[in-house]
């Protein structure tokens, strides 16, 4: 067999890009400390793993996202927003020296619109422009980690990879809450029960994490096993359904012991829709089923333990709607007055400033003006992130962000629709479970903190990659 003789010509622009790379890595090595050298070796690795294949980038932000609050760096970064900013490097030069670099013009309007309503609520607000644009190119974060999705899952491969990492991120975060729960350990207590918060930091914002995973374990799950039934042969889609099926499991428990009561509650939405999406004529009798046992269960809160039949018991409050600042405020009700408060507050600064809101993440700063009753200390949040919105960013802000959200939900549909008959379909179901908890959450909390918009825009790219790639099979 011939051989080439190696050329000048004969090299690759990866090739030389790597080298370059490379050869500035040792220099820069050399005269640095033992522990800065070996995190700046670390970081090169995954640079070059990622400039080789970019869709391990995106993996690898998408793992990053539950070590927020344990990893940080100079300047305010977290481990999130280092690995990113690689990662969108990576794919950039990548392209460049494939001399292809595109961009999936798919929901790229509706994003442009939210960008753009944030962009021009940070550029007129009274408060402070620096916070803002800072929110403001945490949602870009967002929205580039949706464009490298879409760019580099191309394959079923990537797509399962990609998949695989969610599900192990998801069981390590759930099995250390469900440790915190069972040790005890930890501030956030209900009487002598401690509440699973794991290295998110509060429990209500890791259960929310959570449900950005639970959906998709799940009917994963449910659809391996479905087609194991109906292909006995192929044994790999059993063990795919039994590891699925364990990660649902202990997702759910931790979700249990967060005593989320906006976590329970989006998660029985996403259940629900999940059904929809299966069968409707079936799934409404089930949903019916399910909606009159659990009016039984709110109604009987008695026959459970103490500590969940008080957050059943609560369940009706926090959508009761009253006046925070004239309610008599006891150990019972303090969780429900002060989200309460909360929502007035934000209500309070959106019909101050109706068209643009205070701006983007100045909630706090604009607090002490618009509280009410004796709640003058903000939690950072309205509780309730339609109303945040619309207090920072105004009716333009609210409609962006609803006409964005409408826009995945269609798209999410046209993914069930374009996978029919494959396996692919239960991935775009939990991808259209995990929109419906988040936004269901969303109504007593605001998860779009924490870059979890970051795993969120991967959610969403999902559901435009499985729309276009129809050819796919399990």
């Amino acid at each position: 067999m011939q051989r080439r003789a190696l050329t000048l010509r004969s090299i690759q622009p990866l090739d030389w890009l790597l080298a370059g790379l490379g050869l500035a890595g040792v220099a820069i090595i050399s005269l640095l400390p033992f522990a800065q050298a070996a995190t700046f070796i670390i970081c090169g690795m995954l640079l070059v793993g990622m400039l080789i294949q970019p869709a391990v980038g995106l993996s690898l932000t998408v793992a990053t996202v539950m070590l927020q609050e344990l990893l940080s760096f100079p300047l305010g970064l977290t481990a999130t927003h280092v690995i990113g900013i690689m990662a969108l490097g990576a794919w950039l030069l990548y392209g460049m020296a494939q001399r292809k670099i595109s961009i999936d013009t798919t929901l790229l309007v509706p994003w442009s619109l939210f960008l753009m309503a944030l962009l021009l609520s940070a550029g007129l607000t009274q408060y402070n422009a620096v916070d803002a644009l800072k929110q403001v190119v945490r949602w870009f974060m967002a929205f580039l980690a949706f464009v490298v999705t879409v760019a580099t899952i191309t394959t079923p491969k990537r797509a399962i990879g990609l998949i695989a990492v969610m599900f192990t991120v998801g069981v390590i975060e759930a099995l250390i809450g469900i440790q915190q729960y069972r040790l005890g350990t930890g501030p956030f207590a209900i009487g002598e029960t401690v509440r699973a918060y794991g290295t998110i930091g509060k429990p209500n914002t890791f259960a929310g994490f959570l449900e950005l995973m639970w959906p998709l374990t799940l009917s994963v799950a449910l659809g391996l096993l479905w087609f194991w039934w109906q292909q006995r042969q192929r044994w790999h889609y059993l063990l795919g359904a039994a590891l699925s099926g364990g990660a649902s499991l202990i997702i759910l428990a931790a979700i249990g012991v967060s005593f989320s009561r906006g976590a329970w509650i989006g998660i029985m939405g996403a259940l629900a829709v999940m059904l929809l999406a299966v069968d409707r004529r079936r799934a409404l009798p089930l949903i019916g089923l399910g909606a009159v046992l659990l009016l039984a269960v709110i109604s009987q809160p008695e026959l459970f333990p103490a500590v969940i039949s008080e957050r059943i018991s609560s369940l009706t409050n926090n959508l009761r709607i009253f006046d925070a600042g004239r309610v008599t405020v006891t150990d019972e009700n303090f969780a429900v007055v002060e989200r309460m408060a909360h929502w007035q507050a934000g209500a309070n600064m959106f019909l101050a400033n109706p068209l643009l809101g205070v701006g983007p993440d100045n909630f706090n700063r604009a607090y002490p003006e618009f509280f009410v009753g004796r709640w003058s200390e903000s939690q950072g949040h309205s509780h309730n992130y339609y109303i945040h919105i619309a207090a920072e960013a105004g009716i333009l802000g609210l409609l962006a962000y609803l006409v964005l959200i409408a826009a995945v939900y269609r798209q999410a549909y046209l993914a069930i629709q374009a996978t029919r008959g494959t396996v692919w379909q239960m991935v775009a179901i939990g991808c259209c479970g995990i929109i419906t908890a988040i936004q269901l959450h969303n109504i007593f909390d605001n998860l779009h903190v924490l870059n979890f918009g970051i795993h969120l825009s991967a959610v969403w790219a999902l559901c435009v990659v499985l729309t276009q790639r129809q050819g796919w099979r399990a």
